[in-house]
């Protein structure tokens, strides 16, 4: 066969492939890449001549080491392993170490952005995550949101605890959901500038409230909940939609919080791998994200004997991905066998349930 039967395409974005629905059609063999794992394919594009392989637009080009040795670093990082340690134990540098990361996570923020699209949430809770600096003063915060019924990471910001951030992550969270659908319950802690951006992201498509816990000695011992945005009558709605939440509470979002503290060296309670700046975190959390969504399966999601991710849950990936699968996905994904059509969501949820 003269042309891939992957989703391989033309990486030239003035090529005329560009515009038609099978874009690998236009790719023919071309010669063998000689490397020092071996040899690889080079295909040719018909209408525009560049030559690519299938490493092409991944992490993987040109990286000088094994896709494998690359996978096993970020599944270190991810598992809160330090960059220093990782650099001993793999005997490469750490700024080797830092570079692996950034690339990865330039991938793995654009593999999130395209298939987390066109959700349909029922319960989403959001909440902020603090990570320290080499001083006190230098604090770095983690904003993010989950749906809960999926435990999908839907979206996050990092930076300063302030109002645009606040409304970068709403503004994110909201581009990601559908336009029409019923209302959502979105449950949040008493932060101040909460209220103000989900209202401006949000409107009336959604009903806010704020969950405020009450501490005596460091224990909690009684949550007030608050209706800011929407009335009792669509929160009654909202809540006889959620199967997961009988007392609303934060307690998914902060469940993710703990799993972000304890996946990054840089956010431990008691840590040398401080947090040196935003960026770096940012390139942290993009990475971590993905991994969360798709290649870690979920404890809670567990039907029979089988456990699911919450991409899985939430009707985007009809598998379990690994780092390879991710990483290696440039092409168009309607050709990627275990991504689900949009469209198609709610009856690929409704077979799964059946038979879960």
């Amino acid at each position: 066969m003269n042309t891939p039967s992957t989703a391989l395409s033309c990486l030239n974005p003035r090529c005329k492939s560009q515009s038609l629905p099978d874009t690998n059609k236009s790719l023919i063999r071309h010669s063998r890449l000689q490397t020092k794992g071996g040899s690889r394919q080079r295909w040719r594009c018909k209408l525009c001549g560049s030559t690519l392989t299938a490493r092409n637009g991944t992490p993987y080009h040109r990286l000088r080491n094994s896709a494998s040795r690359f996978d096993v670093v970020l599944k270190m990082v991810m598992e809160g392993s330090s960059k220093a340690s990782i650099a001993r134990v793999q005997e490469i540098s750490v700024s080797t170490v830092q570079r692996w990361i950034e690339r990865a996570a330039k991938h793995a923020s654009a593999f999130t952005d395209r298939l987390v699209r066109e959700l349909d949430p029922v319960e989403i809770q959001a909440d902020e995550l603090r990570g320290c600096g080499p001083s006190r003063q230098d604090r770095h915060y983690v904003f993010a949101t989950i749906e809960v019924n999926s435990r999908l990471w839907v979206s996050q910001q990092v930076g300063g605890r302030t109002m645009r951030n606040c409304r970068l992550v709403m503004q994110e969270t909201r581009r990601r959901c559908a336009i029409t659908g019923p209302r959502t319950l979105i449950v949040t802690d008493p932060f101040r500038y909460y209220r103000e951006a989900i209202r401006k992201s949000w409107g009336t498509t959604c009903v806010h409230v704020e969950s405020k816990k009450c501490l005596r000695k460091r224990r909690v011992v009684a949550v007030k909940n608050e209706l800011v945005l929407g009335n009792e009558w669509h929160l009654e709605q909202a809540r006889a939609r959620s199967e997961d939440s009988k007392v609303l509470n934060t307690a998914y979002i902060e469940r993710l919080n703990l799993f972000a503290r304890r996946a990054l060296a840089c956010l431990h309670r008691r840590t040398t791998s401080l947090v040196r700046s935003s960026r770096n975190l940012k390139t942290l959390i993009d990475l971590l994200q993905c991994y969360y969504n798709f290649a870690r399966p979920h404890s809670s999601l567990k039907f029979g004997g089988k456990k699911r991710t919450p991409a899985m849950q939430a009707g985007l990936v009809t598998q379990t991905l690994s780092l390879r699968q991710i990483f290696m996905s440039t092409g168009p994904l309607a050709r990627v066998p275990w991504i689900v059509d949009p469209k198609g969501r709610e009856g690929w949820r409704t077979a799964c349930g059946n038979n879960s």
